[in-house]
C-alpha cells in the first residue's frame, strides 16, 4: 500500500490532549527547570517549548494564511537544507529569549486555541506532503506534526522527571503508525522484486516491506518467510527514527545483514 492510499487518520483530538498536558506540565516548573537542558542539542526546555510557539504560528501563517514568506526552500542538497533550517530555528529562539515562562505558556495556550479551531475547517483528504515520506494528504501532514510536537514533549518531560521509557506513553502507539511511513520512503536496500522484510514493534504492531518494480510498499502484516526482520520496543523504536540514544536491548534482527542495516538508518524526523 502507497501512502496516498493508507486510511485517514484524525490526529487532531489528540493533539488537543496532548498540547493541555504538556501545558499542565509546564505551568508546574520550577522557574530553575526552565533552563534545564533537553535531548535537543543545545537547547533548553524554554528553548523547546519556544520552538513549539513558532511550529503554531508557522502552521497558521502558512496554512491558514496563506503567507509562506517565512518557508525554507526545500534544496536538492540535503545537507544544506537541514542546515538551513536549524539556522532559521536557532534565530528565532535567539530572538524570543525575552519571553518569560508565564508568557510562553500563555501564547501556547492562544496559539494552540487558534490553530485548533483553523484544524477543525480543513479537508483531511486534500493532497500535501512530508519531507522524509514522499507525497501524502493533509491528514499525513498533521499526524508528522503531531509527531513532532511528541518528540519535543517528551525531551521536556525527561529533563524535568525521572522518566526516561515512554512505554507507557499513551500516544505512543499513534506516533510509531506515523514514523513507520518512512521506511518505506527512504529504504534503499537492494533486492528483487518479491522480496519482504517484516518489522514489528513490540504492543503497536507488524509491517511488511515488500519490494516492487519501483520500490518498496508498506502493508500492515507480517511474513513468515521474510528475508529479514527488524523487532523493536516501543521505546527503542521511537529513539532510532528519530536519531536518539536507545537501548541497544531494545532492538533485534534477523535475516540478510545487507537488507537489515538500511533499515537502521530511517529517520522519520528531519536530520
Amino acid at each position: 500500500m502507497r501512502l496516498t492510499e493508507a486510511p485517514i487518520v484524525d490526529v487532531r483530538g489528540a493533539q488537543v490532549e496532548h498540547r493541555a498536558g504538556l501545558l499542565d506540565l509546564l505551568e508546574s516548573l520550577a522557574p530553575g527547570q526552565w533552563a534545564s537542558p533537553t535531548a535537543a542539542p543545545g537547547w533548553s526546555v524554554k528553548d523547546v517549548a519556544v520552538h513549539l510557539l513558532d511550529v503554531d504560528l508557522g502552521w497558521l501563517a502558512r496554512m491558514r494564511d496563506r503567507d509562506y514568506s517565512g518557508l525554507i526552500e526545500v534544496s536538492a542538497d540535503h545537507a544544506a537544507f537541514v542546515a538551513g533550517l536549524a539556522r532559521r530555528n536557532q534565530r528565532w529562539v535567539d530572538g524570543v529569549t525575552v519571553l518569560s515562562p508565564r508568557l510562553i505558556v500563555d501564547l501556547l495556550r492562544w496559539s494552540g486555541s487558534q490553530l485548533t479551531g483553523f484544524l477543525a475547517t480543513v479537508d483531511l483528504r486534500a493532497p500535501g506532503s512530508v519531507y522524509w515520506a514522499g507525497p501524502a494528504p493533509l491528514w499525513f501532514d498533521l499526524a508528522r506534526e503531531f509527531t513532532e510536537r511528541w518528540v519535543h514533549g517528551r525531551q521536556i518531560r525527561e529533563a524535568v522527571t525521572a522518566e526516561t521509557d515512554a512505554g507507557n506513553d499513551p500516544y505512543l502507539s499513534l506516533v510509531l503508525r506515523t514514523f513507520i511511513w518512512g521506511f518505506p520512503h527512504q529504504y534503499e536496500a537492494a533486492a528483487v522484486a518479491g522480496t519482504t522484510v517484516n518489522l514489528k514493534i513490540e504492543g503497536v504492531g507488524c509491517w511488511i516491506l515488500t519490494r516492487t518494480g519501483d520500490g518498496w510498499i508498506l502493508d500492515e502484516a507480517g511474513d513468515a518467510d521474510a528475508a529479514a526482520t527488524l523487532t523493536m520496543t516501543g521505546d527503542a523504536a521511537w529513539r532510532l527514527v528519530t536519531g536518539a540514544s536507545y537501548d541497544p536491548n531494545g532492538v533485534r534482527t534477523a535475516g540478510n545483514s545487507d537488507l537489515l542495516r538500511p533499515l537502521l538508518l530511517v529517520r522519520s524526523i528531519i536530520v
